[in-house]
């Protein structure tokens, strides 16, 4: 029997739900599952069914609390923050469909990057969000420190990852950071009625609107504001432009065909490669 695992179901034919399996270990990722959880990733990214991904994790007390490091080899500690490592956990802005994070319980360390990466992210009220790396001599990468002051307040920001105060649900909605809390029962059901609502759009535009977003936050302001124009203009020219506006005019939802990554407004591409 393996030890965790991630699995995937399909929704309604257009959500991938990627759940990190293992709660004996707070959903902690081994090796093999942070592969997995690579993996999985870049096969949905790269097929047009799919339009939007809710990643979540087993159980009621954690998302995931980052790399197992019970099961790190201390002599080589320094391998699990190299780039090939840290992969894992910012994929979710890496692929071009949007990712919802349903934040289940603790998210720790690599499990706080995960969210960060994150294009959306809702919680249950006893969610708890932690960067205790300087706690443990670590300096916090996977976008605790240069993405997280996008996101929250750069005051609380600094205070979560130089003090190692959790963020708790509550603050996090408050300052933003999650849109917002939901029931345990109810979390899953309601990231997926947030991922139907976006298949319900132009996956193409969807791509670009994330593109700009993440480059904003990675690249910053004047090459965000380029791609947002040069984007615009593409999607001018396209097809779901001309079926949204007839739709509008002819007074109907608008039908957007599924294309694969590689044929997205822009050029949009995968992780997959």
């Amino acid at each position: 029997m393996s030890d965790g695992d991630i699995r995937l179901d399909v929704v309604d034919g257009k959500t991938a739900v990627v759940t990190m399996d293992r709660p004996a270990k707070r959903n902690a990722l081994t090796s093999d599952m942070a592969q997995d959880l690579l993996q999985v990733f870049r096969e949905v990214d790269t097929r047009p069914d799919i339009r939007a991904i809710v990643l979540t994790g087993a159980g009621s007390k954690a998302f995931t609390a980052g790399h197992d490091l019970v099961h790190a080899d201390e002599g080589d500690l320094g391998s699990l923050f190299e780039e090939a490592h840290i992969e894992e956990f910012i994929i979710p802005g890496l692929v071009s469909k949007p990712v919802i994070s349903a934040v289940n319980g603790a998210a720790y360390a690599g499990g706080f990057c995960l969210a960060i990466a994150s294009d959306l992210r809702i919680a249950v009220p006893s969610a708890v969000f932690a960067s205790p790396g300087v706690k443990l001599g670590i300096v916090p990468i996977g976008g605790q420190l240069a993405m997280l002051p996008h996101l929250l307040p750069p005051a609380i920001a600094a205070e979560v990852v130089m003090l190692g105060v959790p963020l708790t649900a509550e603050r996090a909605e408050r300052y933003g950071f999650v849109s917002e809390l939901v029931e345990p029962g109810a979390l899953v059901d309601r990231a997926c009625e947030m991922a139907a609502v976006i298949g319900a759009m132009s996956p193409g535009s969807v791509a670009s609107v994330k593109r700009i977003m993440q480059t904003t936050m990675r690249q910053g302001f004047e090459t965000a504001n380029a791609m947002e124009y040069w984007l615009g203009m593409v999607a001018g020219t396209g097809a779901d432009v001309r079926e949204g506006l007839r739709a509008f005019r002819e007074r109907r939802d608008p039908v957007f065909p599924a294309r694969p990554a590689n044929q997205l407004v822009g050029g949009v591409s995968s992780a997959s490669g």
